[in-house]
């Protein structure tokens, strides 16, 4: 009988803190590059993944803070030309689709955050993330590419950080952009391991519409 009081409780406290904010869903084209090998170690790389996101979130009571659910896909082709060797130059190219699905936190910054959405056009925030993500590497390469390399489907755990904002359009749809740093603490997202095997870092950027429910 205590347990079903404290469900029914929890289950009352839910719906009161949720339905005193603003939940939306947030679609998104997605573009992602990796910083990695396959990128020369640069954090801007010719490499441009792109793919879709779909979002959804739910403040409880504060409307300055906000839980979010992220899934995105990104479909990423990048090459890898190991020179060193002037007389043995090998090529890698390889396929990448990086499939996740994280949750987190959504701050929005500023002093007005308790105002009503309507008189905030511009709403600035800063999130953490945390998930996982599902790759399949498809590579192809020279016969005389002996770099480390992992092709397959991978499971790889994510920590993601950015910021963001929310411009209002009207009362119910808002325009939506956001920045994020992300890594899955591994060296296999590009397909290659270098010899430090740090982890890759991947820049991912999310631009759209959300919709007030």
């Amino acid at each position: 009988m205590h347990i079903k009081k404290g469900g029914i409780l929890i289950l009352f406290m839910f719906v009161f803190l949720t339905s005193n904010g603003q939940n939306t869903v947030n679609y998104n084209l997605n573009a992602m590059v990796v910083q990695g090998e396959a990128s020369g170690g640069g954090i801007l790389s010719d490499d441009i993944g792109l793919g879709l996101g779909l979002g959804y979130d739910f403040p409880f009571g504060n409307p300055r803070y906000e839980f979010g659910i992220k899934f995105d896909y990104v479909w990423l082709k990048a090459d890898y030309i190991n020179d060193v060797d002037p007389t043995n130059i090998s090529v890698m190219r390889g396929t990448f689709h990086h499939t996740s699905a994280t949750g987190g936190l959504n701050i929005y910054l500023g002093n007005h955050h308790k105002m009503a959405n309507l008189y905030r056009p511009l709403r600035p925030y800063i999130f953490v993330l945390a998930g996982l993500a599902y790759q399949i590497n498809t590579l192809e390469m020279s016969p005389n590419f002996n770099f480390p390399n992992v092709e397959g489907a991978l499971i790889l755990p994510i920590a993601e950080l950015g910021g963001g904002a929310k411009v209002r359009i009207n009362p119910f749809w808002s325009f939506n952009i956001t920045l994020g740093f992300r890594s899955t603490f591994s060296d296999d997202v590009d397909g290659l391991i270098g010899n430090s095997a740090s982890p890759d870092i991947m820049g991912i950027v999310r631009i759209g519409v959300s919709k007030r429910l």
